[in-house]
């Protein structure tokens, strides 16, 4: 048997954001760490251009080598989207799926009527006419990466970033631009992501409103699933705080295994 653990990393960072999560994988899996499209500096995307979640997950099926017999998933936010929708795919022997707080905008706009106040009033304040972090004509641009990363952060996180970071970021904004298009119109209806495979889903304790309802979501159309809440962690808790994610991803392959 030919097993493979694909990493899918985020938006806005990139294949390390797994170093310190590779070794939860069990002796006999392959270890996958692509970057995303658009990540590789010969393959950055040039503003104007478009590009769609089924781009990506195109790009990580042909990371997995001819014979795999089975495919774990191990993904956070946007990845967490790309890792849903490989899912649902024929054709690749998905065997499980551990995902952080994956992001499905799109499938929680359709839920409007029934959202909870704090997360109608988020999402209002994300895609609001006004300042909508889907207009083309901001998009990618020094403040619309500054309210992208201080949304999943906290407020003066991108101002406080060394400057080489910042510029590591701006070369990849466009890409930022467009998975956030992707995750905010393209994800299909809850119902649609129901996977008979063991299914891990985690979120932080303190993360923003539609994620915490987003996982809620997918909990309620994946009842198997195993549902786990970190304490004292954000949206961003892969990158601050190991330790409790990587007994997260230990406890996902200990019941994959059993």
């Amino acid at each position: 048997m030919s097993e493979v653990a694909l990493f899918i990393h985020s938006t806005a960072t990139g294949p390390f954001m797994w170093r310190p999560y590779l070794d939860t994988a069990p002796e006999g899996v392959t270890r996958l760490t692509p970057a995303n499209r658009g990540y590789a500096p010969d393959d950055l995307l040039p503003r104007g251009s478009r590009f769609s979640v089924h781009d990506d997950v195109a790009h990580l099926k042909a990371h997995v080598p001819e014979g795999t017999t089975g495919v774990h998933l191990v993904a956070h936010s946007y990845g967490g989207f790309a890792a849903l929708t490989l899912a649902r795919q024929a054709g690749l022997p998905v065997r499980s799926l551990w995902v952080y707080e994956p992001v499905l905008f799109g499938a929680l706009r359709a839920e409007a009527d029934r959202l909870p106040p704090d997360t109608l009033a988020d999402v209002e304040a994300l895609y609001g006419a006004e300042h909508s972090m889907l207009d083309e004509t901001r998009g990618g641009e020094e403040a619309w990466v500054e309210r992208f990363i201080d949304y999943w952060n906290q407020p003066g996180v991108w101002q406080a970033m060394p400057e080489k970071v910042k510029a590591m970021t701006r070369a990849v904004s466009w890409k930022m631009f467009r998975e956030v298009c992707s995750v905010s119109q393209e994800p299909l209806p809850f119902e649609q992501y129901a996977l008979d495979i063991p299914l891990t889903l985690v979120r932080g304790a303190t993360t923003r409103p539609p994620t915490r309802d987003m996982i809620q979501r997918l909990a309620e159309v994946n009842p198997h699933a195993e549902v786990e809440t970190l304490d004292g962690l954000g949206h961003m808790g892969l990158m601050s705080s190991p330790e409790p994610v990587a007994a997260s991803l230990r406890r996902h392959w200990a019941r994959v295994r059993a």
